[in-house]
């Protein structure tokens, strides 16, 4: 399905993640808090003729992972380090991982306070935003165990969630036969490749162009609605040029979000094909 996007700006004014983290991730009044938030959006909802609908998006940057350190590791460019050092799918680091933690934390607290829970979660397949996911969402299903990085969470994989494709390794994709058995909650398609079809090395080809970002991004989106069953609030965790890349497609001006931040995004979505 494709569809058409508005952003709807008058929710959310951020600020610093600092200070958002502390609060409602940056909700204005009015209406100020979440009881109200939600009923509005239910009545936007109930507004809509059909074909149309108000989505909420808790869009989720990675913790910190291996690769993102390469840089003051060997005190060059981080772009110049990721070549030189390649890393596959990194992991996260254990400040990432506290930076998952701070975010479950205040999750627990604003849902505590009326926050409307996702109804729906969407992942990048590679091993940091999957590992972010269920250290912040996992304490809905379970929490993470020694067999489940994914803390139980139901998360659908979509492939093109993925960060900036190409050249770097660490953007290039564990195998299926590695991932599932650490996410075992998560939902694969089933016409997911074992091995990464999609990255490609440099002596191929070079960087995803901007432009194949953006389009590929907006492909993701749409398969997370299409996906969605009508759930009005979903949770998206993927990567710095990935969100980049999600909110020029849906229209929405972007703010660069650093490892482990989250925002949320709301819009009135229209079925146009």
């Amino acid at each position: 399905m494709k569809y058409s996007y508005t952003h709807l700006d008058d929710f959310f004014k951020l600020t610093t993640w600092d200070e958002d983290i502390k609060g409602p991730f940056g909700l204005q009044p009015p209406p100020g808090d979440w009881a109200s938030f939600k009923g509005r959006i239910d009545e936007l909802n109930a507004s809509c003729p059909p074909g149309e609908s108000v989505r909420v998006i808790y869009a989720a940057r990675h913790g910190q992972a291996e690769h993102n350190i390469l840089g003051e590791k060997y005190n060059m460019q981080i772009d110049e380090a990721q070549i030189k050092y390649p890393i596959l799918d990194p992991a996260l680091t254990p400040l990432g991982r506290s930076q998952a933690a701070a975010v479950s934390q205040a999750l627990q607290r604003e849902i505590g306070r009326g926050m409307p829970k996702p109804q729906k979660w969407f992942t990048s397949p590679l091993l940091r935003p999957g590992e972010t996911v269920g250290i912040e969402w996992g304490w809905m299903f379970g929490g993470v165990t020694e067999g489940d990085r994914g803390g139980g969470v139901p998360a659908v994989v979509v492939e093109n969630l993925r960060e900036h494709l190409h050249v770097h390794e660490c953007d290039a994709r564990s195998p299926l036969a590695k991932l599932k058995p650490l996410f075992p909650s998560f939902i694969y398609s089933p016409d997911m490749t074992d091995e990464d079809a999609l990255w490609q090395p440099g002596s191929v080809r070079g960087r995803e162009t901007e432009e194949e970002l953006v389009e590929r991004l907006g492909r993701a989106a749409e398969e997370c609605l299409d996906k969605s069953a009508g759930a009005t609030y979903l949770s998206f965790t993927a990567h710095s040029g990935a969100l980049r890349g999600l909110h020029a497609a849906l229209g929405v001006p972007f703010q660069e979000m650093d490892v482990g931040e989250m925002k949320v995004i709301v819009l009135r979505v229209k079925e146009v094909a």
